[in-house]
């Protein structure tokens, strides 16, 4: 396990560093050497999106989805491990897939589901904004996406619709 550690700092290490080419191959060679370690495979997930967005580096989505599924199936009761899961998913568009790994995280950890929920709601809406752009402009088009939102902005705040509405009046 000692080796396990150190593999796991060098590869936080040049995370730090903001290398994150060669964070992932530190953490991809470190899931197939130590397959059950959840931790190898969720900074393999996590360096895997930071390389191939900022960085130009050939990390497939379904690579990095696969490899944030293996860290929640070796570690399923890490809330933060579904939050970062969903947060990738919101930002490749697969939102059903976000919404149920958002909801996992808040039900794992009910004292910051008001968090998941939230950051579910902000990411998701702001990324539907972006993505689709100016059909958005159009309330009806808009409409399904932001009741999504909302709804989970009121699940957040521990809220039922009727009473936003009385409080909105």
């Amino acid at each position: 396990m000692a080796d396990l550690e150190k593999q796991l700092n060098d590869g936080m290490k040049a995370m730090d560093e903001g290398d994150f080419k060669k964070a992932y191959s530190k953490f991809k060679k470190l899931a197939e050497e130590f397959p059950d370690s959840p931790e190898a495979w969720f900074y393999r997930a996590e360096t895997g999106n930071m390389a191939s967005g900022m960085f130009g580096a050939k990390v497939s989505e379904e690579e990095i989805m696969a490899s944030y599924k293996k860290a929640i199936e070796l570690d399923d009761e890490n809330c933060e491990y579904y939050a970062s899961y969903g947060a990738f998913c919101v930002s490749i568009g697969k939102y059903d897939e976000a919404e149920g790994a958002y909801n996992e995280a808040a039900e794992l950890d009910e004292s910051n589901s008001s968090r998941f929920f939230s950051e579910f709601a902000s990411d998701y809406y702001s990324n539907v904004l972006a993505r689709y752009g100016e059909i958005m402009d159009d309330p009806k088009a808009r409409a399904p996406y932001a009741k999504k939102a909302l709804l989970y902005m009121l699940k957040a705040l521990d809220m039922e619709p009727e009473e936003a509405k009385n409080l909105l009046q």
